[in-house]
């Protein structure tokens, strides 16, 4: 077995995520609109990641409770981060503003680690905790030097002090989601030990939520119909990095710990940031902050896979 497979998908998984986000802002420049993506990668994630599992996933355990149960809490790891995680996201960005929103996302990790210790009895050692100094240190000199690389809301958009705080607690129930869809992944595999079959069964769970929500929501009708419009190449790339990046993730916690995962992932962020100065040349060039923040984020990553490489 390939050492460090886990930490790899990760890493491989954040870098698909970077990608995706240079891509919806290439299909968004290019006039292709927004809202296709996320469904169109649901989508491709069923089929990719149910497609490889007819070939070379194993087979399904007996029949029985474990069976069932682990299908279960990968369906409610669906709803955790293809439904609420992003249903929360995208509202508190109306009531706030992608900034803050931004920030409060790197809450995901803390989320998840906790999560982790309470439910799965991860230990914190303390090459995870300086790892996680590491990236977050990256994470807030980033934000600090520029405060606004996350693209802001309309300032035209006039918010009450309700609907801010309303906001504010949205974005953190969305990072919490995200962080417990960690972990009920991990919960799952339990019963049900196969990152293939988790990811179609959680891709299965968002089109079943699409479908139900449709009748009831214009954006979900609006979601369904762009699938019949012919999509824009990089609406395309933007959703199949989307669906190799879930399914890349799923493979990571089959091979190590929830917070490993959580952490890596949150270099999602530079690896967009880099993509799009110096491959697509959608951003100007980082400055010398940035540079700095990366190094920190990257070694943090690289403390981490030594501290779980052990003595």
């Amino acid at each position: 077995m390939i050492p460090l497979i886990g930490e790899l998908c990760a890493t491989l998984a954040a870098l698909c995520y970077g990608f995706s986000s240079v891509a919806v802002t290439k299909n968004a420049r290019a006039g292709g609109g927004r809202g296709g993506a996320v469904l169109l990668s649901i989508m491709l994630t069923a089929a990719f990641s149910g497609g490889l599992w007819l070939f070379i996933g194993p087979a399904l355990p007996p029949a029985g409770g474990g069976l069932w149960a682990g299908i279960a809490v990968f369906a409610l790891a669906g709803i955790l981060a293809t439904v609420l995680g992003r249903l929360f996201y995208f509202r508190s960005i109306e009531l706030t503003s992608a900034i803050e929103v931004g920030l409060t996302r790197r809450l995901i990790p803390v989320f998840a680690a906790g999560l982790a210790v309470l439910f799965l009895g991860e230990v914190i050692t303390a090459g995870i905790l300086l790892a996680f100094l590491f990236v977050f240190s990256g994470v807030a000199i980033s934000f600090i030097a520029n405060p606004n690389h996350a693209a802001a809301t309309s300032p035209h958009t006039p918010r009450t002090p309700a609907d801010q705080l309303k906001g504010r607690a949205l974005s953190v129930a969305s990072s919490a989601s995200y962080g417990g869809a960690y972990v009920t992944r991990k919960i799952a595999m339990t019963w049900l030990p196969d990152p293939l079959a988790g990811a179609f069964i959680g891709a299965v769970t968002g089109m079943v939520w699409y479908a139900v929500a449709a009748p009831f929501s214009a954006g979900y009708r609006d979601s369904i119909r762009s699938l019949f419009r012919k999509p824009g190449r990089w609406h395309v790339l933007a959703a199949a990095a989307i669906s190799l990046g879930q399914i890349l993730q799923f493979v990571a916690l089959t091979f190590t710990s929830v917070t490993a995962v959580a952490i890596i992932g949150s270099i999602e962020m530079f690896f967009a940031a880099w993509l799009a100065a110096f491959v697509f040349k959608t951003e100007p060039r980082p400055g010398a902050a940035f540079i700095l923040a990366s190094l920190l984020a990257f070694a943090g990553v690289a403390l981490l896979a030594l501290s779980r490489m052990g003595p």
